[in-house]
């Protein structure tokens, strides 16, 4: 179990990344990814889900979101060390993450296969693909980076959203 200080550093972290001055000084996907880092961090998954010493994060290739989670690439969490995997060679159980973008709109039915209802933290950044039952949906508003979060899918796929996290969305369903 993480430490009440160290949860409340991540969470005032997490915060002062939705600045608009922090915006201002760190590109777009940048950003996007320390928000999956953070989500990652605030998210607990079933024993059974966790098997190996890794965090699998799935991901297209070529994509600029893609490109700023090489940065997240080798950090740990939950004592696990996060790993890139490209999500076209995926196969269900491969991920404990999905992060999809509007490149991967025609990967919709791939990534329901993927994610399905085991555990999985499905996140993306394209409100077309949120609509195909995704967890954590995140968008600008203005020079800020907000998310909404269906945590009753989590519960179904058996993860647990820190309330904290829940808290810090703009909506959750």
């Amino acid at each position: 179990m993480r430490s009440p200080s160290r949860l409340l550093a991540a969470v005032r972290a997490l915060l002062v990344l939705a600045t608009p001055q922090a915006f201002a000084q760190a590109p777009e996907h940048d950003l996007k990814a320390a928000f999956i880092y953070n989500f990652i961090q605030f998210t607990q998954w079933p024993d059974a889900a966790m098997k190996g010493g890794t965090i699998n994060l799935c991901s297209s290739p070529g994509t600029m979101l893609n490109m700023a989670l090489q940065g997240i690439a080798g950090k740990t969490a939950h004592g696990r060390t996060i790993a890139i995997v490209p999500l076209a060679g995926a196969a269900p159980g491969d991920c404990h993450v999905v992060v999809v973008t509007e490149d991967d709109r025609g990967r919709a039915a791939m990534v329901r296969k993927i994610a399905g209802t085991s555990a999985v933290l499905s996140i993306t950044d394209d409100p077309e693909i949120l609509r195909e039952g995704l967890l954590i949906g995140m968008a600008l508003d203005g020079k800020r980076i907000v998310f909404t979060i269906d945590n009753s899918r989590a519960v179904t796929a058996g993860l647990v959203l820190s309330s904290r996290l829940l808290r810090l969305a703009r909506s959750v369903q």
